[in-house]
């Protein structure tokens, strides 16, 4: 066992999970029905999805279904750490940090990761609401590949043209005049698994609903961004994933939002 693989051990061994805003699908109602994680993964879709909290994720089709259920578990493992390290309702840049210190210790590794700033008048913006300007801001970004684009703009358009995917998604990214979600792409590139993802923090000075659909003209916001490329080391993966499937499985009666977005 390699020292990198031992110490991803130790901290599974060490970290308590906390819980997330429970989504349209109980765990236990998935083990109900099928008995076992990823049971709506099964169907092939140009486009796939999952909520998981605060955060969107692209799947895209070069994955294999381990491939995609490594990436939600591992998203749902740090989103629990840092839910219980910062709280459910922290939509600053510490939910972030703590999320990035979770992941980083059970297989992924950072390539790159850039923090910046900005400002949001509403009077002189272009942007309707919140997610036109994540969109704007998604589609203007050079990082992303233009499929990561594709499926990033698919599920976001999903969720907030739909009446019930955005109430639940609201649960977890809306706090007043404070509100914050993650977008991101998973897919392989060069036989590595790779994830992209921005994380959006919105400090408004106006309390605002929605994070998606709320209108942006009558609000002025400092928005922090942080944009982070991370790719797997597949052995630890391999050599962590029934542990932090046995940990998920102990956390709570809750499970991954699964949007399946070919419907």
């Amino acid at each position: 066992m390699s020292n990198n693989t031992a110490q991803a051990l130790a901290y599974l061994e060490s970290v308590t999970l906390g819980p997330i805003r429970v989504g349209l699908y109980s765990k236990s109602q998935v083990l109900e029905k099928v008995a076992e994680r990823g049971r709506f993964l099964d169907e092939p879709a140009e486009h796939r999805s999952a909520t998981i909290g605060p955060i969107l994720v692209s799947l895209l089709p070069n994955l294999t279904r381990q491939n995609m259920i490594d990436v939600l578990n591992s998203i749902e493992f740090s989103s629990r750490i840092a839910t219980k390290e910062v709280g459910p309702d922290d939509h600053t840049a510490a939910y972030w940090n703590a999320f990035m210190r979770s992941i980083s210790q059970i297989g992924w590794f950072k390539q790159q990761e850039r923090w910046s700033s900005d400002f949001i008048d509403g009077q002189t913006t272009r942007a309707e609401n919140f997610s036109d300007y994540v969109i704007e801001d998604v589609r203007n970004d050079p990082s992303y590949s233009s499929a990561e684009k594709d499926g990033i703009l698919y599920t976001l358009n999903m969720v907030r043209n739909d009446p019930e995917l955005r109430a639940q998604f609201r649960k977890s990214t809306a706090g007043g005049t404070k509100g914050s979600y993650g977008v991101s792409a998973a897919t392989v590139n060069n036989n590595t698994l790779t994830l992209r993802f921005s994380a959006f923090m919105f400090n408004c000075n106006v309390v605002v609903e929605d994070y998606l659909t709320s209108s942006i003209k009558n609000v002025k916001a400092d928005v922090g961004k942080n944009n982070v490329d991370l790719a797997a080391n597949q052995s630890i993966i391999d050599a962590v994933r029934k542990k932090v499937e046995e940990e998920l499985s102990k956390a709570a009666q809750e499970f991954i939002d699964i949007v399946d977005l070919d419907f």
